[in-house]
């Protein structure tokens, strides 16, 4: 479980702290916007921070051996390893999405600043690389660690990215009107 800990500190550093600063630099905007509403966006926003932590939490005890795994599952033991794989290209293809958003990325819907719309590299592929890439990471930590909290972990996330997802469509289509609307017709959700 060490080893799922250090990955789980390198990507929050990679994936969350350097863009923030990068972009905050760029811009003087901090990038983070996560309201403490009581709308669907703060919920969403509320309970990844909540994710993020318990996942932490529960890898950091594991690393200092406090915890064992919860329930573990009984996968074929190359899942380890396709596990391992999707958390190394789950770093790369975030950190790339990222880049190729420029000053348009943000953790949260922004709607304060209008942004350009992205639609080139990762983007012609998927609307949402950066939480595809954020699934990639999810599968990989279940594979890697097959239990019953890492399957939760890897739910959660997946339905707290859905409703993510839907909330910035529609404030995309608010902002960019059709071409949001052409962009959509010709590339998918995920992929």
């Amino acid at each position: 479980m060490s080893a799922l800990f250090a990955f789980f500190i390198v990507f929050f550093a990679i994936a969350l702290v350097l863009p923030t600063v990068r972009v905050w630099r760029q811009t003087g905007i901090n990038p983070v916007v996560l309201p403490r509403s009581d709308d669907v966006a703060g919920f969403v926003g509320t309970y990844f921070k909540l994710l993020i932590i318990f996942l932490g939490t529960y890898l950091l005890l594991g690393t200092l051996n406090v915890v064992r795994p919860i329930g573990p599952i009984l996968l074929p033991d190359h899942a380890s390893i396709v596990g391992w794989c999707l958390l190394t290209a789950s770093i790369f293809w975030v950190v790339i999405a990222q880049f190729q958003m420029g000053i348009s990325w943000r953790v949260g819907i922004d709607t304060e600043t209008k942004t350009a719309l992205i639609i080139h590299g990762l983007f012609q592929i998927s609307r949402n690389p950066i939480f595809l890439g954020m699934m990639m990471q999810l599968v990989g930590l279940f594979l890697a660690q097959p239990d019953a909290i890492t399957f939760a972990i890897l739910l959660t996330g997946y339905v707290l990215i859905s409703i993510q997802i839907r909330g910035e469509e529609q404030h995309l289509m608010n902002i960019h009107g059709m071409n949001y609307r052409e962009y959509c017709a010709k590339v998918r959700r995920w992929i």
